[in-house]
């Protein structure tokens, strides 16, 4: 039984609940001896009940309310006085009545002095018995009324009930029934705070304690339930001593086991697995949110870099309309400069870049998260890089024009070169008088012919092959950005928001961790009380 003690103090302890350890120390010690408390209010009579039952006395009587503290008296082989601490005080008698008995003098309920008053309290939990001593003038108040709703709430104590009759032995002996309705009166009363269970168990005793201890044998009415509360104390509790010791403690236990402070523990439990099912919402909400954000990002990029290398093409194709293939190849050192102006003029005063800077700043995307989820932690720093990007960008466009060459440059050059060929090899021909020199003449007339005819073509066709190139070097733009931009922003944004996933995930594990804790106590919880009810 002492093991199962310790198992239940060891997990009351590791619930952080240290008053309840004491609390179980406290009512576990001793568990050979019977703790009858006898509370009420002062001079009801309890200290002079106490010394009526050991025929000595033994603890102080006096008419005002001065017991300030807890006084124990119990059996044991050598007498002496000694103070366990500051309010409780053990007399040990040499009484064999007192071998399984603990008789407890307590502070006056209605004592003036708080500190009496909470001395009290503070012990009601270890009594097995407790003895309500009222006046016949008074025989249930309100003061009595809380200490057994206390009772009631907090603990499990058996209870009886002693009225002291004050008046003069002559107004029962005139109204014989008048006994009778007090404890119909005190048994009413018992009912608006306990069971009825628990009424029906507690045993009411009346009787004028001043005439028992005169000896006085004339009025049987006042003194005949006396010897029948004596037994009750010295035998019948004394005989079950160890049975209802433990009995008493194993009902305390288990409603400590299922009280308000192990209820508060089991509420933290329900707290946490809500607290966890709430980030675990948070985690998913914030993962949808990080894949529908790129998404858009993405989507929204695309649009932007159209609209830009639309207006690029459409500023190429404004330009080169201006321009034959002639003029192309006769200046093309024009044609650019004019290209690269209008560009630079149309970027310079065009809002599009500063628009993609913005796309790829994700912080207006995590303040968004943080508005939706308040509880995240979200540091606004600014993307690295973001300018360099956009400079890149912006010089890329500018030598947009020269990255597409000179078309036609050189075929201006190779063209009156291979006509020349092409005639010389056609006098050679006409002049020659050799066959195989003829042969030769032919294949030269017809090589400058041929590079002659090609570099017409290229010559021709200048200004469409500037076209082909620029329009080629547009999209090639369009494509690389498209992805060096996403990638940009899914690094940055990733890299950021795995931080923001830390902290979720962090938060996780540590209620996980704390919900696992408890959970595995309270487990531990259930399984000591089941080890106790199947206790004999």
């Amino acid at each position: 039984m002492e093991k199962l003690f310790e198992e239940i103090k060891l997990l009351l302890k590791d619930l952080e609940l240290p008053h309840l350890v004491k609390y179980v120390d406290d009512i576990t010690s001793q568990i050979d001896k019977v703790h009858i408390a006898f509370i009420g209010e002062y001079n009801a009579g309890k200290s002079s009940l106490i010394n009526t039952l050991l025929g000595q006395k033994v603890v102080a009587e006096r008419d005002l309310p001065t017991t300030n503290r807890i006084v124990l008296v119990t059996h044991c082989p050598i007498e002496k006085k000694e103070k366990i601490n500051p309010s409780t005080e053990l007399i040990c008698i040499n009484d064999p009545k007192l071998e399984h008995i603990v008789l407890v003098d307590t502070p006056g309920a209605s004592s003036a002095v708080k500190e009496h008053e909470e001395t009290l309290l503070g012990y009601l939990h270890k009594a097995d018995l407790v003895v309500v001593v009222a006046p016949s003038t008074q025989a249930y108040s309100k003061e009595i009324e809380e200490l057994l709703k206390l009772l009631a709430e907090k603990h499990s104590t058996q209870l009886a009930y002693v009225i002291n009759i004050f008046e003069a032995p002559d107004v029962y002996e005139e109204d014989p029934d008048k006994i009778k309705r007090l404890k119909e009166f005190v048994r009413e009363r018992l009912r608006e705070v306990l069971s009825s269970e628990d009424v029906d168990n507690t045993p009411i005793f009346a009787f004028s304690l001043r005439l028992i201890r005169k000896g006085d044998t004339n009025h049987p009415i006042l003194t005949q339930e006396w010897e029948k509360f004596r037994r009750f104390i010295f035998e019948e509790i004394a005989e079950k001593a160890k049975r209802v010791k433990f009995a008493a403690i194993k009902e305390k236990l288990l409603k400590l086991l299922s009280g308000n402070e192990l209820l508060d523990k089991r509420r933290k439990l329900e707290n946490l697995e809500r607290e966890r099912e709430k980030w675990l919402q948070i985690k998913a909400s914030t993962q949808n949110f990080a894949s529908t954000v790129k998404n858009e990002k993405f989507s929204q990029i695309d649009e932007v870099l159209n609209e830009l290398f639309y207006d690029l093409q459409k500023d190429v194709e404004e330009i080169l309309a201006k321009y034959g293939s002639w003029e192309v190849i006769k200046n093309p050192s024009k044609v650019i400069e004019e290209l690269e102006i209008t560009i630079k003029g149309h970027f310079l005063e065009n809002e599009t870049l500063d628009r993609i800077k913005e796309l790829l700043d994700y912080r207006p995307e995590f303040v968004r998260l943080k508005k939706i989820h308040p509880e995240l932690v979200v540091e606004p720093t600014i993307p690295a890089g973001l300018d360099r990007l956009k400079e890149k960008l912006l010089k890329d466009i500018e030598n947009l024009p020269y990255s597409a060459g000179k078309p036609g440059a050189v075929a201006k050059w190779v063209f009156p070169v291979a006509l020349l060929v092409a005639l010389g090899g056609g006098l050679l021909f006409a002049l020659a008088s050799q066959e195989d020199i003829k042969y030769l003449g032919i294949a030269i007339a017809a090589f400058g012919g041929i590079v002659a005819l090609i570099s017409l073509y290229k010559m021709l066709s200048a200004r469409n092959q500037l076209y082909s190139r620029l329009t080629e070097r547009v999209n090639n733009l369009r494509t690389y950005y498209s992805k060096t931009l996403k990638s940009y922003y899914n690094e940055q944004f990733t890299k950021k928001f795995n931080k923001v996933m830390d902290f979720i995930e962090g938060n996780i594990g540590r209620i996980k961790n704390s919900l696992d804790r408890l959970q595995k106590k309270l487990q531990r919880l259930e399984y000591l009380k089941e080890k106790l009810i199947k206790e004999a």
